[in-house]
């Protein structure tokens, strides 16, 4: 009986081996306490349990994790950075957990060299991975240390090489070799590169997009067991030393492993982060350290890289394993657009803007995969690089018979009526067929113009370039009319045309605009579908409201009509006794309007204390962070027990009281900015100008804005923290522009003399012919006029300009 339950047992546990996903993670080192809640995972059972036989793989220096994840050789690998370069782009990998808060990695260096800059002409051993993308390497390169100037060796994991002369430096980890060297009483140096700004985490873990994707729930099994051993293994060091002595032989000494496992538990910080969280901001900072080192292209997006936020996204649509694989092996969407198209879509200054633009951003966000639009001149340019299959999509266009052989195309998600433009002596039409034998333009290559040319196959019209070539030649007489759809010719009137073109005919004919995509790959047209049935309406209409205005066209004679009925509408009410019903409503419109004035004031108050918290908050995060890497380094050197140098300590704390000052400037301007204060008095419009921008700083420094002052300063006179509000009102509305659509190289130019103050920025401009709202711009024009200036707003052939008249010609002749 006995046998048979043992015989059970075995049986049980075979079957349950059998049932185990098979996995590996590629260690970046070797085995050692560093990777202590690995081996706890797997030999306490954690792995099993969650139904993974995982399979730990020391390093050697034939290994490239970053190759062996993508390609996945491995399923996840360890890493001492959390960010992988491939080629200067970031790799297609996912970050799913950081285990060391703060990297141990240092060089240790003979006597002599006491900084980075020591170290040309010497030798330097570290990993392929170390000199490419870890915070040492980030070092050599701030130092121009290359190999050029100085040696560098592939690591031989023997901290002898060192000891013997074979190199001058070394990259060791304070909580393995420096052990060994204070044990033989080697003298050496460290060089931290924390100390030069070059702050990074370790033992990163990191899957493929392949595999994160396709299988997320193994992915999160595996994070949790091995969150799982990481805190039994700080739980039970002993346990854990005694397994890497005797099965994974680390070479290393019982009092070398419990040193490495208390400096292992200070830099994993459990007293700050959950084990096995991500440092998002530590992982920002270091992409655009590596982007500024030139070792990431400085085109490059960081994009999702967390797990659960790749996850999240993922999950807002909801593609298909078979689609989610094909946008990972696609890596971007290629995208054809029409050059001078604006409200829809344009090209300016090598930017893709218009709505057709906002859409298909939003769209990248919730895909995970960049959409790149194709510089070209002309929409002709576009259908043709569309039928050589270089283009992938088309962001805005209309299905026809033609397109159909070599595009598909979605449902709809702009649909608007076609419209003639012609000159102002030009009669309102009702039906296009009469206008006879006239010329009418239409541009080349637009399903409008072969809508134009099936419906109405007598009309004399005239294929053009562009929409503008299309207006100008109707504007000089050489054509009657030109067709488009309602908004774009409206906008284009507007602002080019103004006076000399309006709307004189309405087709009963409707333009639907869809989102094209190549038809040799049918699955694009699938994955598009869904993101335009699943745009929000409101967000569209935000994007409409962004760019255009409504313009109604009316028949003159329906204009005569209306007129009428007024008049006798107007005769009637005053039979009725109309000015007394009106003198009434006017008294109880005051009072109503006196009422709304005061919750306004109250509203607006409120709003301010709200925004006074919300902008010191977001002031003071980047120095408070500050102040705390400061702060934790100090504690970290004590707890390891490290000298700390005279030298060091001054430098850091004249780091901290230089982030105190900044921290004591800023809230000295946030007060004068939001007390109470209706004194009037003169100042400086630079003065003025210079607090405001200090008060939105950290959102300027953020979003890399480049703020250019110049001219000649000049006084003005008025309450202060008034003309500070206009200041920060056009600085906002920039910065908000900027964030949102996401402007390559945003600059703002402000310029001062005695006359006018100028605001000008590279947002890519806005519709003029939208009422603003809230206490925005109507404000700012409410302020300066009671002060006996005006504000003006205009577009340039880049973005807006705001213009803050001072003094009027006639003031100036006076």
């Amino acid at each position: 009986m006995r046998f048979i339950f043992v015989l059970l047992i075995l049986v049980s546990s075979g079957w349950s081996q059998k049932n185990l996903e098979k996995v590996s993670i590629q260690l970046d080192w070797k085995f050692q306490y560093e990777f202590a809640g690995f081996v706890a995972a797997k030999e306490k059972g954690f792995y099993r349990d969650a139904g993974l036989d995982v399979d730990l793989r020391e390093y050697h220096n034939s290994v490239d994790t970053a190759s062996d994840i993508i390609n996945r050789k491995a399923t996840y690998g360890s890493y001492n950075s959390s960010i992988i370069i491939s080629g200067g782009k970031p790799a297609p990998v996912v970050l799913l957990g950081t285990y060391l808060q703060r990297s141990p990695l240092v060089f240790a260096v003979r006597k002599g060299i006491n900084n980075p800059a020591d170290l040309v002409g010497k030798k330097i051993m570290a990993t392929k991975d170390e000199f490419r993308s870890s915070s040492l390497g980030l070092m050599l390169n701030h130092f121009e240390i290359t190999p050029a100037n100085a040696t560098f060796l592939l690591h031989s994991f023997d901290i002898h090489d060192f000891i013997n002369g074979k190199c001058d430096a070394i990259t060791v980890f304070r909580s393995n070799q420096l052990y060994e060297l204070d044990r033989l009483n080697i003298p050496y140096t460290v060089i931290d590169p924390a100390d030069y700004g070059f702050v990074m985490s370790a033992v990163n873990v990191f899957t493929s997009r392949n595999e994160a994707l396709e299988n997320p729930e193994r992915t999160q099994k595996f994070i949790e067991a091995t969150n799982r051993g990481w805190q039994y293994a700080l739980d039970h060091p002993d346990e854990i030393i005694n397994l890497l002595l005797k099965k994974y032989k680390t070479g290393k000494s019982r009092d070398a492993l419990v040193y490495e496992y208390k400096v292992t538990k200070k830099l994993m910080m459990t007293d700050f982060y959950p084990i096995g969280q991500a440092n998002e901001e530590l992982t920002v900072r270091a992409y655009k350290q590596l982007v500024q080192s030139g070792r990431l292209l400085g085109d490059q997006k960081l994009g999702k890289f967390m797990f659960q936020e790749i996850i999240a996204s993922n999950n807002d649509v909801q593609m298909t394993t078979v689609q989610k694989h094909y946008l990972l092996n696609k890596k971007k969407i290629v995208m054809c657009v029409d050059p001078e198209w604006y409200p829809f879509e344009a090209i300016r200054e090598g930017r893709h803007i218009g709505i057709a633009a906002d859409v298909m951003r939003e769209f990248e966000k919730r895909l995970g995969v960049p959409i790149e639009f194709h510089p070209v001149e002309s929409w002709e340019e576009s259908i043709t690089l569309a039928k050589k299959r270089e283009c992938d999509i088309f962001s805005l266009a209309s299905s026809t018979p033609e397109r159909l052989h070599y595009m598909d195309f979605t449902s709809p998600y702009v649909t608007l009526p076609i419209v003639m433009a012609t000159k102002m002596d030009k009669p309102f039409t009702e039906d296009i067929t009469s206008l006879g034998n006239v010329k009418l333009g239409s541009v080349k290559g637009y399903a409008i113009t072969e809508q134009l040319k099936t419906h109405y196959p007598d009309l004399n019209l005239v294929e053009v370039a562009s929409i503008t070539d299309g207006l100008n030649r109707v504007e000089s007489g050489e054509l009657y009319g030109y067709i488009d759809n309602l908004m774009v010719v409206s906008s284009y009137i507007q602002k080019e045309h103004t006076g000399m073109l309006k709307v004189s005919l309405r087709l009963k004919e409707k333009v639907e605009l869809s989102v094209g995509t190549r038809n040799d790959e049918p699955i694009l047209k699938d994955i598009f579908e869904k993101l335009v049935l699943g745009i929000d309406p409101i967000l569209m209409q935000r994007f409409y409201n962004r760019y255009t205005t409504v313009i109604r066209e009316q028949n003159p004679y329906g204009i005569i009509a209306l007129s009428v009925l007024a008049l006798v509408a107007m005769i009637s009410a005053l039979m009725i006794g109309w000015n007394y019903l009106l003198r009434k409503k006017v008294r109880l419109e005051v009072a109503k309007n006196l009422r709304i004035k005061d919750q306004l004031y109250q509203k607006a108050k409120q709003a301010e204390i709200g925004n006074l918290i919300a902008n010191i908050s977001h002031q003071w995060r980047e120095p408070l962070s500050k102040l705390s890497s400061l702060n934790l380094l100090t504690i970290a050197k004590i707890r390891m027990g490290q000298p700390i140098e005279n030298e060091w300590l001054l430098e850091q704390s004249q780091k901290i009281e230089n982030t105190i000052d900044f921290m004591s400037h800023t809230m000295q301007n946030f007060l004068e900015f939001y007390k109470q204060n209706s004194v009037k008095s003169d100042f400086s419009a630079y003065d003025s100008i210079e607090s405001s921008i200090s008060i939105i700083e950290t959102k300027i420094l953020d979003l890399g804005i480049h703020v250019v002052i110049e001219g000649e300063d000049s006084v003005l006179n008025g309450v202060k923290n008034e003309w500070m509000q206009v200041w920060l009102n056009l600085l906002n509305n920039a910065v908000q522009v900027f964030s949102e659509r996401k402007i390559e190289n945003p600059t703002i130019r402000i310029e001062l003399n005695p006359n006018r103050i100028m605001f000008c920025d590279n947002g890519g401009g806005m519709d003029l012919g939208i009422s603003s709202s809230g206490l925005g711009l109507p404000m700012c024009k409410e302020i300066v006029a009671k002060y006996g200036a005006r504000l003006e707003l205009n577009n340039t052939d880049v973005g807006l300009c705001a213009t803050v008249v001072l003094r009027s010609v006639c003031d100036m002749k006076r």
